[in-house]
């Protein structure tokens, strides 16, 4: 596990996040693989190219992200990103609040780290 390798991958997680608060969609072209699967805690997907359309389009706006308890380890060619994301998403019009467990996949291709698949679970309510 290279500590590079490491940095690199920690801090386009951090810009990916920046361009999803922005909507900058420029530079999530070049974060995003074209391979992209993006789960949704939802239970729905999206590919690069529709996910980049529903930023574009304001099919969801990100208002907030907070993000701790990260974890990054890298494994050849994959990088695999644990962490908790609080976010506040107007989805369709709708705002929500997320309190999710998320898996990132980063894999490099042609000496390039790019997100290659998410997913994100919800965090349910404690029993009563």
């Amino acid at each position: 596990m290279s500590e590079k390798d490491i940095a690199e991958i920690t801090a386009r997680d951090a810009a990916r996040y920046a361009a999803m608060l922005t909507a900058d969609t420029a530079a999530l072209e070049g974060l995003l693989h074209d391979d992209l699967c993006y789960m949704h805690s939802t239970g729905g997907s999206d590919t690069k190219q529709s996910y980049i359309a529903g930023l574009r389009d304001k099919a969801f706006v990100y208002r907030k992200i907070e993000r701790d308890d990260q974890t990054v380890r890298v494994h050849g060619d994959l990088g695999m990103v644990f962490n908790h994301m609080r976010a506040d998403v107007e989805i369709r019009g709708n705002l929500r609040h997320l309190d999710n467990r998320l898996l990132a996949v980063w894999s490099r291709d042609g000496g390039i780290w790019r997100l290659i698949g998410l997913q994100s679970g919800a965090i349910p309510e404690p029993a009563p």
